[in-house]
């Protein structure tokens, strides 16, 4: 073998190593970008549909929530404790006396007046004030991990889901008068967002197959009128097994999310017109939903 052919191979076998390098670089680095996060989706709704996906690495819950005129989210960690964090930076670990360290709370989120937060502990619903550092308990709730199960108009009046013992129904409470009147008897899975006169929720219902016996439960969003209780189908969302709960209002557009394969898909419907269009896909786990 001369010269001229030993510099042939050994210049093909650098090509073949840098291709084998080039290759290795790219299969890392596509799996780990597949691996899947948690996400909140940010919505920004102009024009055009904006979305910005903010990271929660230390979220125990498939549950948050957000308020907009302070630009933070309000999350339970891995060790049990309420965490705010800013979207722009930084975060700050709330703690609250009366309340063990280790104890389980669950469906953490902002209320209607600034400076409150609400979380269920050991089956209770409880008003805790950040300004002068009070702890209420206001009445029973459901402890979820994934689902919003109460909804809050004002310090005393709101909305939650109440265990019949086969499924969840909707009341409407007044605890300054120990009401709860039910509003109605569907089973809502997931309470959504007021918005006006209306409030919208997830509901499962059972299709039953007209060919056969058998029983098809599916979702669906459903808008419900407060001032009369007239139900009405917002939009059918296929099989129970595949959804994300997440619905977010603004005005008189809502946008919810749906599993399609590897993807969770941002829809936007125009509540006036019934327009829909899918805006945004993420391969993410979106845990919240936000309207800025």
């Amino acid at each position: 073998m001369n010269f001229g052919d030993m510099k042939r191979k050994k210049t093909l076998f650098l090509l073949i190593l840098f291709a084998i390098c080039i290759c290795g670089i790219f299969y890392f680095s596509a799996n780990r970008s597949s691996v899947q996060q948690r996400v909140v989706l940010l919505i920004d709704d102009n024009t055009k549909v904006h979305c910005t996906e903010i990271v929660i690495e230390d979220c125990r819950d498939d549950y948050v929530d957000y308020c907009k005129e302070t630009g933070t989210i309000l999350y339970i960690n891995t060790e049990n404790k309420i965490v705010e964090k800013n979207i722009s930076g930084g975060e700050r670990t709330i703690d609250i006396e009366g309340i063990e360290p280790a104890a389980e709370l669950s469906n953490v989120q902002y209320g209607p007046a600034g400076g409150e937060i609400y979380f269920i502990y050991e089956g209770e619903i409880y008003q805790y004030s950040s300004n002068d550092k009070t702890l209420t308990m206001k009445t029973d709730g459901i402890e979820s991990n994934w689902m919003n199960t109460y909804l809050w108009n004002d310090s005393v009046c709101g909305y939650k889901l109440m265990d019949n013992g086969k499924y969840n129904e909707l009341y409407y409470i007044d605890v300054s008068k120990d009401l709860e009147q039910k509003v109605c008897t569907r089973w809502i899975r997931s309470i959504g967002q007021r918005q006006g006169n209306k409030i919208y929720v997830f509901e499962t219902y059972a299709n039953a197959q007209h060919d056969s016996s058998l029983v098809d439960l599916r979702d669906r969003i459903i808008e419900i009128d407060l001032s009369d209780g007239s139900i009405e189908t917002i939009q059918e969302l296929g099989s129970w097994t595949e959804n994300n709960y997440r619905l977010a209002c603004n005005e008189e557009t809502l946008f919810y999310i749906q599993i399609k394969g590897k993807k969770q898909c941002l829809y936007r419907m125009n509540l006036a017109t019934g327009e829909k269009k899918k805006v945004y896909s993420t391969r993410n786990k979106v845990i919240g939903l936000a309207v800025n």
